[in-house]
């Protein structure tokens, strides 16, 4: 139910805006902010190319997660522009991605991924040889021990979402009936508070 003492002329947006940041009928107010986010971003980056190594998912999924992280920080008063934040942050990633997009390219393509640095062949083929091996090799297995600390925290649910999703690749349309859940908007909504949650976690643990 609405706070009666919201103003009158705050739009249907701002008004689920709202009871996200409150925490009233989450569900309902994420899933309706969830589609009209997709339809924004994709407007935003109508026009506009992509490196060859990200999609229109990727965009999306990386601007409804800063969303859902820092919605509690947008200002929700009559006449703000939710849109307009959310095509922002859009714009943001976008030349985020064609600026590590030029480092690499002036780096000669030698820019590795963290899924690059394993155990086996990591060292053999990381390139930033201004970092010693054995030093990089340490922090990778910090940072291997606390995404497991932090995976063995997460409630069942977030747990299982993050394994389908991160570690098996699966789509959120096949991801919903395994988890007994009918709408794919709420099994991604579950995927980005496991997210939050796993960060949050990883963060103590690197503490």
């Amino acid at each position: 139910m609405s706070d009666p003492k919201e103003p009158e002329d705050l739009s249907s947006t701002l008004r689920h805006v709202k009871n996200v940041q409150g925490e009233n009928d989450v569900d309902v107010s994420w899933g309706n902010l969830h589609d009209k986010v997709v339809k924004w971003v994709a407007e935003a980056s109508q026009g506009q190319n992509l490196p060859t190594d990200k999609s229109l998912d990727d965009l999306t999924q990386e601007v409804l997660l800063q969303v859902f992280r820092d919605i509690a920080e947008f200002q929700v008063e009559p006449g703000a522009s939710f849109s307009g934040w959310v095509r922002m942050i859009a714009h943001r990633k976008l030349n985020d991605y064609w600026r590590r997009e030029r480092a690499k390219k002036r780096g000669g393509g030698r820019l590795k991924h963290l899924g690059d640095f394993d155990e086996t062949g990591g060292r053999e083929h990381f390139a930033d040889d201004r970092i010693p091996r054995q030093s990089m090799l340490v922090r990778y297995k910090e940072l291997q021990d606390s995404l497991q600390k932090a995976l063995a925290e997460l409630s069942d649910k977030h747990k299982r979402v993050i394994e389908l999703r991160m570690f098996q690749g699966k789509s959120f349309a096949e991801i919903m009936p395994m988890l007994g859940y009918t709408k794919e908007v709420t099994v991604r909504s579950l995927h980005m508070r496991a997210l939050q949650r796993l960060q949050e976690l990883m963060a103590g643990f690197a503490g």
